[in-house]
């Protein structure tokens, strides 16, 4: 009885040990980066093909497979199937950028602004040193509302009525500490083509950084007036923040506010994204409060 129990412990501790070997051994793998000099590396250390081909297929890769390249690969006799595995890859890895947004998909760090991420807005900090960036979730506004309406009337129509997208609640869900803080903008689509019929953004520059007003139970922001001589649609100048853009690759941009941002709610809004005037206003809100 002794012994076997002696054997079963032994085989626990055998197959405990070889799990652990397996894991170290696919987080190795999962964090490795294939790139050309490593597949020139194993061609001339004799590898078979079909080990190299299989090796790119269960690797990240990050491959440069321009016309100069591929002409050098094929000049140092790296296999015709290795050369198509490694363009495969390459349009695979393009493809999967494009669907989750910009950065470097080789790059699996979260926190890190270079690596992927999914489109959207992000706010970037470092806290006692540590990065991290948290990713702004939009605010939708199905309230409109007006301004204004009865001086129209009384006036025949030469002021203007304000019309106003209404978020509820009076604080956005995230509150952040900086004065200036920093955020990096990621797109889906990476270029400004100017032969789309459908609308996208594709820069920060179509965005408008907006204060809201606070009151009771909402944030207010005016996106549009008109009186009897025609209408105009975007926010007010009393609102908008002015922001520095620097573009770090296709479809990637770090944004900074050019001036400090005093206590109070904001939001990115992009009119352009409007289906439907005021009603449908989506603004990726945050606010500032100072530390006490």
């Amino acid at each position: 009885m002794k012994q076997r129990r002696k054997k079963f412990k032994l085989s626990l501790i055998v197959l405990t040990l070889s799990m652990i070997c397996a894991i170290a051994a696919a987080q190795q793998s999962t964090a490795e980066v294939l790139t050309n000099d490593k597949v020139l590396l194993m061609v001339k250390a004799g590898l078979p093909p079909s080990v190299i081909v299989a090796k790119i297929k269960v690797t990240k890769t990050n491959f440069n497979t321009n016309a100069e390249e591929l002409i050098n690969l094929q000049n140092t006799r790296v296999p015709t199937e290795v050369i198509n595995a490694m363009v495969e890859a390459s349009s695979h890895s393009s493809a999967v950028s494009s669907q989750v947004g910009a950065g470097d998909i080789s790059k699996a760090d979260p926190n890190d602004p270079a690596s992927a991420h999914d489109a959207g807005i992000y706010l970037y900090e470092e806290p006692d040193g540590i990065r991290r960036m948290t990713q702004l979730e939009p605010s939708v506004s199905k309230q409109q509302k007006t301004g204004g309406v009865f001086t129209s009337a009384m006036t025949g129509g030469l002021t203007k009525i304000k019309f106003k997208a209404a978020l509820s609640g009076r604080n956005a869900t995230l509150q952040i500490v900086s004065p200036r803080p920093i955020f990096y903008f990621y797109f889906e689509v990476k270029n400004a083509g100017l032969s789309s019929n459908s609308y996208y953004a594709t820069s920060p520059n179509e965005f408008v950084l907006v204060k809201l007003d606070m009151k009771e139970n909402t944030r207010e922001v005016i996106v549009s007036q008109a009186n009897a001589f025609g209408a105009q649609s975007g926010t007010m100048d009393k609102a908008s923040r002015p922001f520095k853009v620097e573009k770090l690759g296709a479809g990637l941009y770090r944004v900074t506010p050019e001036e400090e941002l005093t206590e109070g709610e904001y939001g990115f809004y992009n009119g352009g994204g409007m289906g439907g005037g005021a009603t449908v206003a989506k603004i990726f809100d945050f606010g500032v409060k100072r530390p006490r």
